[in-house]
This record gives structure tokens, sequence and C-alpha cells, in this order.
């Protein structure tokens, strides 16, 4: 119990939920998923575009159940992100989800005009969740690791002298 009160009182994001390696894996599914809706959403505005009036109830079936099948996905791959994820990516997480389901909310009868602003959060809010994950993750130098921050710098110095000769 104690160690618990420790590392939250030490710790400025709180207490870590899940591992390293599980937690980079349910933000990769996260991300697939939504760049999956982000991706289908254009794909169903560009075929609604071209061949809505010639569309049959088949069509328009097939068309419902994958966004639906999309949108399960999205909304599966989220409730794991709320098992593991620390709070800030978790919140960067919700910002993703939520215009990422907007984006195929409404479909295929939206507009350009209102479409291409909606991808474009979704895509913003891709990234900034893919920025939070990173620097959650650690994959790039912490403030007090400055081991690591020297041999990235002088790495970069020995590339620079190397492409300079």
């Amino acid at each position: 119990m104690s160690g618990v009160v420790a590392k939250k009182l030490t710790s400025n994001t709180g207490t870590r939920l899940g591992g390293r390696d599980e937690r980079r894996q349910v933000y990769a599914r996260f991300q697939a998923a939504t760049m999956e809706a982000v991706s289908f959403a254009a794909l169903l505005r560009v075929e609604a575009k071209h061949s809505w009036p010639l569309m049959g109830a088949r069509r328009m079936r097939e068309l419902a159940l994958m966004t639906h099948e999309r949108r399960a996905e999205l909304f599966a791959a989220y409730f794991e992100l709320r098992l593991v994820a620390n709070p800030v990516p978790l919140g960067a997480g919700e910002d993703a989800m939520t215009a990422a389901a907007e984006l195929l909310e409404g479909l295929p009868g939206r507009k350009r005009k209102d479409f291409d602003p909606a991808a474009e959060r979704a895509v913003e809010a891709q990234r900034v969740f893919t920025d939070v994950c990173q620097y959650d993750l650690w994959y790039l130098p912490q403030p007090w690791q400055v081991h690591r921050r020297v041999a990235r710098w002088w790495k970069t110095r020995s590339e620079r002298k190397r492409s300079q000769t």
C-alpha cells in the first residue's frame, strides 16, 4: 500500500496503470481504429458522391454494416484504452475518438465544406494523441535522462560531420 502511495506522490501523471508494452499495444490498436474510421469516412464520402443516386438498397445495407463495424471497433479500442491508459493519453484519446466518431456521423449526405474541416480535426486529434503517447511511453528522452540526450546529441553531431566530408 505504501508503495502505491509513494509512486502516486512522486509521479506527475499518477500511477501507471498498464505496463509499457501493454500500453504500447493498446495505443497502437486505438490509433489503427481511429485511422480506419477516418479513412473509411473519406472512402464512403467519395462513393456516395459518385454513385449515391444509383446505389441500390443492398449496397446501402452493406455500407451501413461496414460503418457499424468501424464504429464498433473504434468504441472497443477506446474502452480498452480506458483500461490501461494514463490520464494524459486518455484525454487525448477521448478527443481523437470523438472527432473520428463525429466524422462517421451523418455520412454519406455530408457536404464537402462540412466534411473537410471535420476530417482535418480528426487527423489533428490523432496527431496529438500520437505525440502524447510517444511522451508517455518514453520514446523521447525525458528531462532527467541526461545520458540519453547526450547520446542523441553525439549521434546527430557525428552524422552531421560524416555528411560534410
